[in-house]
């Protein structure tokens, strides 16, 4: 008998490959075995997701070194964590959107309502992937002084924070708004300054700075932050115009 995922030969009483450490299917597919495999994967108190869920709270300074020195069993690794949250925020914002009835785009304190670019919400799980290496970049400017992570481990880092946040949002959002007549802008700032709380909390784990030297990182985070986003903003507003998704028209102060 050999491996369906490595090829290396097995004895017939292995139940998992020692080579690959891939489970061996011995059965053909059936609805049976795929709900053992998905209740295993997915509900299973000891699996990795959930433990990378719980951890991210508890010590999220230790689920981003251990991936980072080299141990990828112990946690879920921070690709597939940030996608599988980015595809529950799509299913979130699709909800909100289309059942919860809730125009995302409304302003609460001038009642102007943008409902024209209340298409924007329909790529944010795109936007999530094209602006994950500028948050990388801002965090490792931020703490190149300290020369602890490069480029490329902020970006671990930041998938992992990401991840995280977006999970809480989602479990926040869907009960919050399903109950209450509250403006998505309004919960939208105040989470935008919990997730920053959080991340730099990560990272003055990380970096072992002082809550004063974090506290100054992250308010110069949160003017970079705006200048990215306003830039965002600005070149969005000119490919919908483009496109035809909006005209000027609708843009411009009357």
């Amino acid at each position: 008998m050999d491996c369906k995922n490595c090829g290396n030969t097995l004895r017939t009483d292995f139940t998992y490959c020692p080579n690959c450490g891939a489970k061996i299917i011995k059965n053909r597919l059936s609805l049976k075995n795929v709900w053992q495999d998905l209740s295993y994967q997915v509900l299973n108190l000891d699996n990795t997701f959930l433990k990378t869920f719980r951890h991210l709270f508890s010590r999220p300074a230790d689920v981003v070194n251990t991936y980072i020195k080299g141990t990828r069993k112990k946690y879920m690794n921070p690709i597939s964590y940030f996608a599988i949250a980015i595809t529950l925020s799509g299913i979130l914002f699709f909800v909100l959107k289309k059942i919860y009835k809730i125009n995302l785009m409304h302003n609460s304190f001038t009642e102007k309502q943008a409902s024209n670019l209340d298409f924007i919400m329909d790529y944010q799980g795109l936007l999530s992937y094209f602006i994950m290496p500028i948050y990388a970049l801002m965090t490792w400017l931020l703490f190149i002084d300290k020369k602890k992570l490069n480029y490329t481990e902020h970006l671990v880092a930041n998938a992992y924070i990401t991840g995280q946040t977006s999970f809480v949002q989602v479990l926040i959002c869907l009960p919050l708004f399903g109950f209450f007549d509250i403006g998505y802008d309004i919960f939208n700032w105040a989470f935008l300054i919990g997730i920053v709380i959080y991340q730099f909390f990560v990272f003055g784990q990380i970096h072992q700075t002082s809550f004063l030297s974090t506290f100054v990182r992250g308010l110069i985070y949160l003017i970079l932050f705006a200048f990215v986003m306003l830039a965002l903003g600005m070149a969005i507003l000119l490919i919908a115009t483009l496109t035809g998704q909006i005209s000027l028209e609708s843009i411009v102060p009357k």
